[in-house]
């Protein structure tokens, strides 16, 4: 089993937690932490391992908000110290859902790429295709 740590600024991590739990339920081995305003670098280094301390699995799959960002720096920084871990950044909702009942039997690495393209097919707009009405030459 693979666990989801999903790492944000502000209360992105939560957010979106609240949110998948609110689609699939309350789930195993899912955590989140947020990075808030008062948290150090090394206040949020605790709280990611405190977490990861949290579950029993054979990796991680760290889901951040900004490709850069302090969170993401110290998901990598901990992924190089953990085997069969991986770190994505640009996290939406669509991307983790389409993962998270087949974290069995599976390396963090094809389950990543997966959720990838997932999130990628799930970036969409919405465009309204109007009629082009023509008025006639009565102005009907």
């Amino acid at each position: 089993m693979l666990g989801i740590i999903i790492c944000g600024h502000g209360n992105f991590a939560t957010g979106i937690k609240s949110s998948l739990e609110l689609v699939v339920g309350k789930q195993n081995y899912l955590e989140a932490v947020d990075f808030i305003k008062s948290d150090s670098l090394e206040n949020l280094e605790n709280k990611i391992v405190s977490s990861m301390d949290k579950m029993d699995v054979n990796g991680y799959l760290f889901y951040t908000d900004l490709p850069g960002g302090s969170p993401f720096k110290k998901c990598v920084e901990i992924s190089l110290k953990n085997s069969n871990s991986e770190v994505v950044a640009g996290t939406n909702i669509p991307m983790i859902l389409d993962i998270i009942f087949e974290r069995d039997n599976v390396d963090a690495n094809s389950l990543m790429k997966k959720s990838i393209e997932v999130g990628k097919e799930q970036i969409v707009t919405f465009k309204l295709n109007k009629k082009n009405k023509q008025i006639d030459e009565d102005g009907i």
